[in-house]
């Protein structure tokens, strides 16, 4: 992997063109722009509109995942802090509560550790949606300690059971509650200005929907909660691909980094299309292998990857996309039954 990350490196697969950045930047605010003005004109533009609003959600929040792992530099160096706040706003999620278990997901994708009761609890907060979903059989110990108030003990005995059909409609939701992880996050951190700034997405998202709409303002309202349940569809549905489905393990018996991530990651297939929808995601593994390289560039690593890891003796899993949805809507039903 180091011989092929220096190869990469060469070519240039890192560096993300000035052309591309500033693509991003016309992307992040045009859109919405565009959406909003076709809400305006009511009717089939007004739809038009929502669906051009909930694909571009999912786009914006990539272009944050790029900047919180250094695709246009360090973090913290002004052109991608700035940006960073610019995806606040125009998102509602803030990079502090990303990045504070995001890189955590990285080392130990789907890992666990033994708790002093035997009983596995996830290192990856990805997996950890305590009352809501069980994300694998292994966890349902987990799921039943972990819940203290009454609420959450009713809601881990009666959501696990129904969490198949539920699936696709939680999904849907998960904008609402990721926002609402970030704004918490950077208030506790202090951070006032991110937390300010998703707060702002909400607010001016909705007094502009409001206002714009040619009826009343609940149909504007409407209008914009109906883009935030598409666009949270997507990127989580993107999302789950990637990892559920998946061994969930103690990361103690993993063998290191590349164990790690070969027993939890998988890709999905490439394609023009599929690698504008999912941001790169599909290239799940090369994204873990070189989570510093531009999203464009991923798919060119894959057959050097695959080699590698076979040659080393690790799995590399690639499935098509009705697969992998079958491999977690299976995860999914066996942590119910169990």
């Amino acid at each position: 992997m180091a011989i092929l990350k220096t190869q990469a490196k060469e070519k240039g697969y890192f560096k993300v063109p000035a052309w591309e950045q500033a693509l991003r930047c016309v992307e992040v605010v045009a859109v919405p722009a565009l959406a909003f003005f076709l809400l305006s004109k009511g009717g089939a533009f007004a739809l038009a509109g929502a669906l051009l609003l909930g694909m571009h959600y999912p786009r914006t929040a990539y272009l944050g995942h790029d900047l919180a792992h250094n695709h246009w530099g360090p973090r913290d160096d002004a052109k991608p802090r700035f940006m960073l706040g610019v995806v606040a706003l125009f998102q509602g999620f803030g990079s502090a509560w990303w990045i504070e278990k995001h890189e955590l997901h990285h080392s130990f994708p789907n890992g666990c550790r033994v708790g002093e009761d035997g009983v596995l609890v996830p290192i990856d907060g990805d997996i950890d949606s305590v009352p809501w979903i069980v994300w694998d059989k292994a966890l349902v110990d987990y799921n039943s300690k972990a819940c203290k108030s009454t609420w959450q003990r009713l809601l881990s005995y009666v959501m696990p059971r129904f969490q198949v059909p539920l699936f696709f409609p939680l999904l849907s939701l998960a904008r609402f509650n990721w926002s609402w992880q970030s704004i918490e996050t950077a208030a506790r951190r202090g951070l006032n200005l991110e937390a300010a700034l998703c707060v702002a997405h909400w607010a001016l998202g909705l007094t502009l929907a409001g206002f714009l709409t040619p009826g009343p303002a609940w149909t504007g309202w409407l209008w914009f909660l109906c883009a935030q349940l598409l666009g949270g569809f997507i990127l989580a549905f993107v999302f789950v691909l990637n990892h559920t489905g998946m061994e969930v393990y103690d990361a103690t018996e993993a063998k290191g980094f590349y164990d790690r991530q070969a027993r939890s990651t998988r890709n999905t297939p490439t394609s023009a299309f599929l690698d504008w929808l999912t941001g790169g995601l599909n290239s799940q593994i090369e994204h873990h292998m070189y989570p510093t390289m531009a999203r464009r560039n991923l798919p060119k690593m894959r057959e050097a990857t695959r080699k590698a890891m076979i040659d080393c003796g690790y799995v590399y899993e690639e499935l098509k996309n009705g697969e992998a949805m079958a491999a977690v809507l299976l995860a999914l039903g066996e942590a119910a039954r169990a």
